[in-house]
């Protein structure tokens, strides 16, 4: 995150994610709207760390917020609003990598591991090495209550594979209630047919630490980044006013999207509108052809200067126009135009150098 003192000596810092000023908002302005209440936003961002060093510190982020329901329809909505939405630009091959931000915790915690080896799990985990996991386990005395469940849902790859997983004892009741959770996203989300996008990842958690429930990353082949991700956050919103309200979103980073794109082929039309100067020594001719051209969808403008026709290609050719247009005291009459980018002129009638364009004469 980026902080620096004012002028006055406070201590400011640059938006790092858009959830909190989403949080604030609802705290502030929103407390009768009707929940669950459904927010969009697309906006700036600006991250400092490592990991951004070769890309850009700022970027533009699109997202959505659910606020006010904890329900596993309400997951399955985000995410298949997620998945709908990349693969409605054109993206194919969408994958969700999905976790749980506190069954990890709650089970490390459990395990009554140090901090470094907490890591060392995590490590392991997260490279999806079970050999190395069980040496650790071996070398650590790992519990032995736990060591069964930790290497089932390391390899567990969908949520209909962590329903076979549970502990005894009601110290574990809430362990059980987290795959409990992830047992029912998986049935809500049959109802949008996406069971085969949806990977389960029991080493995904996130570092932001207000996430408490599932926790998720949006990726397609041969980017190697994710291009988005979001999680639940039940308890977040609390700290900005007196409103408990669970909430669930996702955010895309549009560059990453726009790569993502450009790797799989992808290739974003050209809608540039051709721009022509129209000049004249009558005013009225002039006016009539500007505003035929704007009508045909070109970007006219009117010399209004009255400098020479050799200035104004050299005008035309500043401002990236494409042609130049001298018009004589009527539309009926012959036109000459200028292509500036093939440097060379012709004469033609006003009518067929506008449907050159893609225009109509009325």
């Amino acid at each position: 995150m980026f902080k620096f003192q004012d002028f006055d000596g406070k201590l400011l810092a640059l938006r790092a994610e858009m959830t909190a000023p989403v949080a604030r908002i609802v705290t502030t302005r929103m407390q009768s709207t009707p929940e669950p209440i459904r927010l969009f936003y697309v906006n700036n961002v600006f991250r400092y760390s490592q990991s951004y060093l070769k890309r850009e510190r700022e970027f533009c982020q699109a997202g959505v917020e659910l606020v006010g329901f904890n329900t596993p329809e309400a997951d399955a909505e985000i995410l298949a609003l997620l998945v709908s939405s990349l693969r409605q630009v054109g993206l194919d091959d969408v994958r969700i990598d999905l976790g749980h931000a506190s069954l990890l915790k709650d089970l490390l915690n459990a395990a009554g591991l140090t901090d470094q080896q907490k890591t060392s799990v995590q490590g392991l985990l997260a490279c999806r090495d079970s050999v190395g996991l069980k040496k650790f386990m071996d070398q650590n005395s790992f519990p032995s209550s736990l060591r069964d469940v930790f290497i089932e849902l390391s390899s567990c790859r969908r949520l209909s594979e962590v329903s076979s997983v549970s502990l005894s004892g009601s110290k574990y009741d809430k362990v059980n209630k987290q795959i409990q959770s992830l047992t029912a996203l998986q049935e809500a989300l049959k109802a949008y047919g996406m069971a085969d996008v949806v990977f389960f990842d029991f080493s995904l958690t996130k570092k932001i630490e207000y996430y408490t429930g599932m926790v998720f990353e949006a990726s397609v082949p041969n980017l190697g980044l994710p291009i988005g991700s979001g999680g639940r956050y039940d308890n977040f919103i609390e700290k900005f006013g007196n409103l408990k309200l669970p909430s669930i979103g996702f955010a895309l980073e549009i560059g990453k999207l726009l790569q993502a794109l450009t790797a799989q082929g992808f290739e974003i039309q050209n809608n540039t509108k051709t721009k022509v100067i129209v000049t004249s020594k009558l005013g009225k001719a002039a006016v009539e052809a500007v505003t035929a051209l704007r009508e045909a969808g070109a970007i006219a403008s009117l010399e209004v200067t009255k400098r020479s026709l050799e200035k104004t290609i050299e005008y035309g050719k500043l401002t990236e126009a494409d042609y130049v247009v001298c018009v004589d005291s009527s539309l009926d009459a012959s036109i000459t135009v200028y292509d500036i980018k093939n440097a060379a002129s012709q004469t033609v009638e006003f009518k067929t150098f506008l449907r050159t364009i893609g225009g109509q004469c009325k």
